[in-house]
Order: C-alpha cells, then structure tokens, then sequence
C-alpha cells in the first residue's frame, strides 16, 4: 500500500463541524455499541499541551474526534480498552477506505500515533502525548473528503460491513 500525503491544518479553520466528521461520530458509536464515544471534535485551538500561541490543533479544521472508551452511566462498555484495540485495528486496516490520516493512542507510556505518510504506528517517549500514560482516548484525523462527505462516510462504513 502506498502512503499518502498528510494534510494536518493546511485546509485551514473550519466556520464549524464538518458534516461528514459529524457522520463519521456516528458511525464510530453505532458500529461500537457506544463503547467509544465521542468526547470531542470541533473547537478552535492549539494543539494540547503547547499552551497560548501554539500550533494550531487539527480539531479546529473540523477534521478531528476524540474516542473515548471510558466507562460511563449512558455510555462506554466494561473492558473499553480490548474495544478501542479492535477499533484501532479496523482503521489502520481500512485506512484509505475511512480516509484516516491520523490515530494517537494514549494508553502507552508516551503515547504512539499511526500516519497515512508512513503507515505505521511511532512511539513516542514519554513524557510523549499529554495525558499518557493511560489515556482513555484515541484521536482521530480523517482527509478533508471525508469530512465533508457524510454520504462518502456512510458508504465507507458500508463497505466495512460486506467484508
């Protein structure tokens, strides 16, 4: 498989959520049962843990989702990590189907993250990603054309049923 380019904030902010993102979400939580769940997507700052002035997070271009996999009264599953595992697998494994650019995974000690411009998961020393180790949530980018796209999304996730 052929890496592709990856577009991180270059489409710029976003005036709100992008309608495919918003079916993406739903997607997510209805092939999951809920056990991931959104736990945010739209908002407009810098990326976590750089402070005022730093670069621009990816959730500001409408592009971004935080998955958590916690468990919750209305939402979350016991045993949240395994689901997130499988998850995680499923979008590496379907990548280019999905359109996804981007997944950070807290739960390793300074966290790891998987590219479409390498196609592989990076480590990252701690102290790595803030709010690693243990991490309740994955972050997940898709390309500009899914997420802008809910039909696009919705037959994507389609196709994940057939196979």
């Amino acid at each position: 498989m052929k890496p592709r380019k990856y577009t991180g904030t270059k489409d710029g902010i976003s005036k709100g959520p992008r309608k495919g993102m918003l079916e993406f979400i739903k997607q997510v939580e209805a092939r999951t049962d809920k056990a991931l769940w959104n736990n945010g997507h739209f908002i407009v700052r810098p990326v976590k843990g750089s402070g005022v002035g730093g670069p621009l997070s990816v959730h500001a271009t409408g592009r971004a989702v935080d998955l958590s996999y916690r468990k919750m009264p209305d939402k979350g599953k016991p045993n949240g990590r395994k689901h997130a595992e499988d998850f995680i697998e499923l979008l590496v494994a379907n990548n280019r189907l999905l359109g996804i650019e981007l997944i950070l995974d807290y739960m390793p000690a300074g966290g790891r993250g998987w590219r479409c411009d390498r196609l592989a998961w990076q480590n990252y020393k701690p102290p790595g990603l803030t709010g690693s180790p243990n991490g309740d949530l994955l972050h997940v980018q898709s390309s500009p054309r899914m997420a802008d796209s809910p039909q696009t999304v919705i037959a994507a996730f389609a196709k994940l049923t057939d196979t």
